[in-house]
């Protein structure tokens, strides 16, 4: 019955391959910032790793130059231009770029629905470079550096515009990219696999192909004092509101195959009642694993204060890339910001 939705998705493929010709043949107007700019992005709805890219890009960076990242901030419950201070969170800016303030030392954080308005605020400002969280679509700016990312199990160029698939354009969107990141590999890829996927991406020869993994950190306490080496556990409950939840469990996975999941919907925000259904799941035995995102919501005062003492932790994951690629992808960015500027 599926196939009955392919004629919406090739009229929806036609109205946005369109709108992205309007674009490159200038009839729409596109703004070009005065600050170096990045795009990070990708062609699917669903999670491909574009937060954990952004943090890496921001380490990368940021001892070079002062470093803003520019969010539409979804999930948030407020509209037009906020730059997150110590008075926001999840419901004012959303969760990813809470996050993104609460984590990355000195980063300035600025969320809009308009990614211009939100440029011309920070040209305002001391910021030298800005790194835009989910931007690929949005055509209404121009920028240096256009990252996109796509999921190892779900590649773009596998796939159909919504509601067939789960593409926001036709993969050919993909030529716009600088560089292509597959993110969420495994970690053991093999070359021959690589080689299969580069044949299915066709990159154009001004484009980078890179393959990535989600590399896991030292799991924090949520709540308590008690390291996770020391906290004794049969069981783990990967807590996730995400997009692709499935991910996070299968890295949970990585540190105990007694593994279950409790998900909810992308950029959920936790309740009372969803508090007690969790704690419902658990026993002396039992952990929570939950991701950096969620946690900055689970933190609020209400549902803090249900969460037991040394039970939940926090699960960070950073890129890493396959291929002893990290040297050439760091060298790839720093030599496209420094080059002299297309006007």
């Amino acid at each position: 019955m599926k196939f009955l939705l392919l004629p919406f998705s090739l009229l929806y493929g036609f109205i946005t391959w369109l709108r992205n010709a309007c674009y490159d043949l200038k009839i729409f107007k596109s703004y070009h910032s005065k600050l170096k700019t990045i795009v990070i992005g990708n062609l699917q709805v669903g999670g491909s790793g574009k937060t954990p890219m952004t943090a890496y890009l921001y380490w990368m960076l940021s001892s070079k130059y002062n470093t803003a990242i520019l969010s539409r901030g979804y999930g948030r419950k407020t509209k037009g231009l906020h730059v997150a201070d110590a008075q926001s969170n999840s419901e004012t800016i959303g969760d990813e770029p809470l996050w993104y303030h609460q984590t990355l030392p000195g980063a300035q954080v600025v969320v809009s629905e308009s990614r211009e308005n939100g440029l011309k605020h920070l040209e305002q400002t001391d910021a030298e470079l800005v790194l835009l969280d989910d931007a690929f679509q949005h055509r209404a700016v121009t920028c240096e550096i256009q990252i996109l990312l796509s999921d190892y199990k779900k590649p773009y160029y596998k796939d159909f515009p919504m509601p067939f698939g789960r593409l926001r354009e036709f993969s050919i969107g993909a030529k716009r990219a600088d560089i292509i990141v597959i993110s969420k590999c495994p970690e053991s890829m093999a070359l021959q696999e690589k080689l299969e996927f580069l044949n299915g991406i066709k990159s154009k020869d001004t484009q980078d192909v890179f393959f990535s993994t989600l590399q896991i950190g030292n799991p924090r306490k949520l709540k308590g004092n008690l390291s996770i080496d020391k906290r004794p556990f049969n069981k783990i409950i990967a807590l996730s509101g995400i997009a692709n939840p499935a991910s996070f469990t299968e890295i949970c996975q990585r540190i105990s195959k007694n593994c279950e999941a409790i998900s909810f919907k992308d950029h959920h925000n936790y309740t009372v009642q969803d508090m007690k259904q969790i704690l419902s799941k658990l026993d002396d035995d039992t952990i929570v694993f939950t991701t950096e995102k969620d946690a900055v919501k689970l933190s609020a005062v209400d549902i803090y204060n249900l969460i037991p003492i040394n039970q939940f932790y926090i699960l960070p994951v950073q890129v890493q890339f396959l291929f002893d690629d990290e040297t050439r992808f760091d060298n790839l960015i720093k030599q496209k910001l420094e080059a002299e500027r297309k006007i």
